[in-house]
């Protein structure tokens, strides 16, 4: 891979940030190009960075990954829309259901499948095209 992807982190959590952008790190397959803990925030940052993929957690300091998610399914046409990626302790079948019914291409638990994220991103950025 020439470039690696460009990955926007939206936690409220400082530890949970930190530690998210370590896992990222370690292969070199991606880059965290910005971070949010809040709705406005996180949209704002999403805008202006065109990051490949988004890892976005349920529960920010203010607003939701929810309405995030919404706000950039209404905000960008879908082939620029990057790959969205759920990260949360809410692994509930409703709280599941919800997020691909809005949108989101991975829904992970934090608790039990937090190894999986840099998985999932080196995969997606293994299946871009090289520039």
């Amino acid at each position: 891979m020439d470039k690696p992807l460009k990955v926007y982190v939206v936690e409220d959590s400082p530890l949970l940030r930190d530690r998210v952008i370590e896992s990222l790190a370690v292969d070199g397959a991606s880059r965290v190009v910005g971070t949010a803990d809040s709705e406005e925030e996180a949209v704002s940052g999403i805008l202006d960075c065109k990051p490949d993929a988004v890892v976005l957690d349920i529960q920010l300091r203010e607003g939701n990954g929810f309405d995030v998610l919404r706000r950039l399914n209404d905000t960008l046409p879908l082939a620029s829309r990057p790959l969205v990626i759920i990260l949360t302790n809410h692994n509930t079948p409703s709280y599941c259901l919800r997020a691909y019914a809005a949108g989101t291409d991975y829904f992970l638990d934090k608790a039990s499948e937090f190894h999986q994220l840099s998985k999932v991103i080196a995969e997606f950025a293994g299946k871009q095209p090289h520039l």
